[in-house]
């Protein structure tokens, strides 16, 4: 509780990514007249290190955000955060842009992205750009070498499963 006997649950709670934009939870009757709170200023925080690497244009981010609301919007924060395509992105055996691994195969019968052709339709809500943001500076969820998920699992080499997406490790060519 604040100094002032403000409960708990005012108190607001932040991650990792959201470091700096802490927002004043108490109302102004609440605080002593003679008392002022202000907010420290937090460092913005690095990229997760292994993103570190990756660049994302204000289009790269619009288009992951929609991909995301598009193919996991029904799935909770950490099913939205699963780095899949930064981990693509970071990987020699697949593009390296957001947009070309979005974009992958989308002339193809069979796209990396099922709902790339339906990004017109995409309306992402803050819950994607929180996913992203979770995914370039929280903690990571997943192992760099996690790059496929779906709804059956995308080869037998399972990493696990977060709510109804199976998620699998890079393919083993012998």
């Amino acid at each position: 509780s604040t100094a002032w006997g403000a409960p708990t649950e005012e108190t607001p709670v932040i991650g990792l990514w959201e470091a700096g934009s802490l927002r004043d939870t108490i109302s102004r009757e609440e605080q002593p007249p003679a008392l002022s709170v202000e907010a420290t200023p937090q460092p913005t925080p690095g990229l997760v290190q292994r993103y570190s690497s990756v660049t994302m244009t204000a289009d790269e981010r619009l288009e992951l955000a929609g991909v995301i609301q598009l193919e996991a919007g029904n799935q909770c924060a950490e099913g939205q955060q699963a780095e899949v395509v930064l981990n693509r992105v970071i990987s020699p055996e697949f593009p390296d842009t957001i947009h070309d691994v979005l974009h992958q195969g989308e002339d193809t019968p069979r796209p990396q992205f099922s709902t790339i052709g339906n990004l017109a339709l995409a309306d992402p809500a803050d819950a994607q750009y929180d996913a992203i943001d979770a995914a370039l500076y929280g903690p990571s969820i997943l192992p760099e070498d996690v790059v496929f998920f779906s709804r059956n699992g995308e080869n037998d080499r399972v990493w696990g499963k977060i709510q109804d997406h199976v998620f699998c490790y890079k393919y083993i060519w012998e």
